[in-house]
């Protein structure tokens, strides 16, 4: 039996951990949280593409606490706005801002700048930290239509996203759904392609 390896996902967003455990499951390792691996300091994101966001936070908690570690950096992306959000989606309202307030932001910009193309994708960029390697990175995107928000399932901007390959928002579509089209998953893929079943770990 293959042991498990322990790795560290480098997010305090308990949604985004979940969906990640379900995006690795049957993976030989453990996705843990940070609090598993005792890492209590601040992740930042200084760079302005997702790729460099993803590696800072990756490598801060590799920096940290020994444990290798899987950052991603994901964003909204509206052609119609020159791919704004972008990297920002989370951030451009400001740290207060609810998920709620942040698509009717967005819904109201796409309105009054590009009422005529509301086509967007969610794009999602992974790092893997490992000691004395460099990292792995891998990309997912998946394509749909901003509308106004139908269902609860899901964060961030998925209620709000019609998925080309669903025909239903993230919102309304269940776990199982979406995994198997969202970016995260596609992203997920790469990495598993780029670095193999055991992510270049001993």
């Amino acid at each position: 039996m293959i042991p498990r390896v322990r790795v560290a996902l480098a997010t305090r967003n308990p949604g985004k951990l979940a969906e990640f455990r379900r995006l690795f499951a049957g993976q030989p390792w453990e996705l843990v949280g940070l609090d598993a691996v005792g890492f209590s300091g601040s992740l930042t994101e200084p760079g302005a593409t997702y790729e460099e966001n993803a590696v800072a936070k990756a490598e801060a908690v590799l920096a940290a606490t020994g444990t290798p570690a899987i950052a991603d950096d994901s964003g909204l992306e509206v052609p119609g706005l020159g791919d704004w959000p972008g990297p920002q989606s989370a951030r451009w309202m400001g740290p207060d801002a609810s998920d709620g307030d942040r698509i009717q932001g967005l819904l109201s910009e796409v309105e009054r700048r590009s009422p005529g193309d509301r086509r967007a994708r969610f794009v999602c960029v992974l790092a893997l930290a490992r000691p004395g390697e460099e990292p792995i990175r891998a990309r997912g995107e998946t394509w749909g239509v901003l509308v106004p928000p139908r269902g609860s399932q899901g964060f961030g901007y998925d209620p709000a996203f019609l998925s080309d390959d669903l025909g239903m928002t993230f919102g309304e579509a269940s776990a199982a759904a979406k995994a198997r089209v969202s970016h995260r998953s596609r992203a997920v893929a790469a990495l598993l392609g780029a670095a193999g079943p055991r992510l270049g770990l001993p």
